[in-house]
């Protein structure tokens, strides 16, 4: 695993990290882990989302091929 050291973080910001991390009952670097983690995780997409919740929920659908082609004026042909 790599180690990262983040230099002149304001006193306040240390405070409020040593705070949360207290209230969770982590150590401050577990909490950061955390944070910096879900900071930078792609978004996901919301079809993406549904489709994992209803694949969860024991229900079974076909897989749609999605077309690469943009939608324009005249999509209704």
């Amino acid at each position: 695993m790599a180690t990262m050291i983040v230099k002149n973080l304001p006193n306040g910001v240390y405070r409020r990290i040593k705070s949360m991390a207290a209230d969770r009952g982590v150590s401050a670097e577990a909490l950061v882990r955390e944070i910096l983690d879900e900071a930078t995780r792609p978004a996901e997409r919301l079809g993406d989302v549904i489709a994992a919740h209803v694949r969860e929920a024991g229900v079974d659908f076909p897989e749609i091929v999605r077309s690469k082609e943009p939608i324009g004026r005249d999509w209704q042909r």
